[in-house]
């Protein structure tokens, strides 16, 4: 009877002894990890697993009862990935290391953002995590870690357009003539973007009308312009101030100067390297006019409102 009772003691003692051995060994579960293009990553996801387990509690460990936050690792470029752990994220630069040492770089910056995410996440009354100190040889620093990254930026060459078009220009009023037009433009950037500034010339020249008579007269108008505007792709518009001299011949002569107002429309088509063809269309509207009285009662007048129709080439150069 004795023996009997000394063998179930010694039995139960064994169970035991037995049961913390086999939670010794069993294998701890995975972080909550995912690995986002893991063929450019410069570990496997073994690899980052590994390296995980032995830098973080388990889920529902020391740092959060409620399990680790969602952990996410993308590649960034080359010698660099990008660790997202719940709301926080990094970039870290591995550069030249690959395998287990890659992943460990990574895995002690996923450490340092799942500790500081449970420390913004534990409530106010809860007790402070204790301080761990490993001893052992000193770690290699660890590489340099930045926040935020973005591709360098690079200057944008400033293209200037030269144009150079020929074409009509006509008054709308009903004695309005059809004059011949040359114009230059040269088209300059305003920074980076849209904006767009021209300076601009041209000559307008009507042949003499009704030669001979007592009513022959001709034109010749310049043009002197600043315009402003945008770029939209393949078309510029402009506006801006105009200022015309112009010369009045035949049997009555005057020469003075006009002031007012232009807008533009341009079209441009590629033809070859930075040669392009062009096609422009102008309104001009003036603030004042002038009008010539001729012997036999007739007269000519400068139009106040004028269309023009042009095309020609242009010619692309950056700086």
């Amino acid at each position: 009877m004795v023996i009997f009772r000394f063998a179930g003691v010694a039995a139960l003692a064994l169970t035991v002894v037995a049961s913390p051995a086999r939670g010794e060994t069993a294998e701890p579960e995975a972080a909550p990890l995912t690995l986002v293009q893991p063929e450019a990553l410069p570990f496997s996801d073994a690899e980052i697993q590994r390296a995980l387990l032995a830098r973080l509690p388990p889920p529902g460990g020391d740092l959060d009862e409620a399990g680790l936050p969602p952990i996410e690792v993308e590649p960034a470029g080359a010698g660099a990935v990008t660790i997202h752990v719940g709301p926080r994220s990094r970039l870290v630069t591995v550069g030249e290391r690959s395998g287990a040492d890659a992943a460990r770089v990574v895995a002690l910056v996923i450490a340092d953002l799942v500790s500081e995410d449970a420390e913004a996440t534990r409530p106010a009354n809860a007790p402070a995590a204790p301080s761990v100190k490993v001893a052992g040889a000193p770690m290699a620093p660890l590489p340099t870690v930045v926040d935020v990254v973005g591709p360098p930026h690079e200057a944008q060459p400033r293209i200037y357009r030269l144009c150079l078009t020929a074409g009509a220009v006509r008054g709308t009023g009903d004695d309005d003539t059809l004059d011949r037009t040359l114009d230059v433009d040269l088209v300059m950037p305003l920074g980076d973007g849209r904006l767009r500034f021209a300076l601009s010339a041209g000559l307008a020249l009507m042949p003499t009308r009704n030669a001979g008579n007592v009513d022959e007269v001709s034109f010749t108008g310049g043009f002197a312009r600043a315009l402003g505007g945008a770029r939209f792709g393949p078309v510029d518009l402009l506006a801006g101030p105009v200022v015309s001299p112009y010369g009045i011949g035949g049997a009555m002569h005057d020469n003075g100067v006009l002031f007012g107002g232009e807008a533009l429309a341009r079209l441009t088509v590629p033809l070859w390297d930075r040669l392009h063809l062009v096609g422009t269309m102008r309104a001009d509207a003036f603030g004042d006019r002038t009008r010539v009285h001729f012997a036999d009662g007739s007269t000519y007048a400068t139009p106040w409102l004028q269309l023009g129709l042009a095309v020609g080439v242009a010619w692309d150069w950056s700086s």
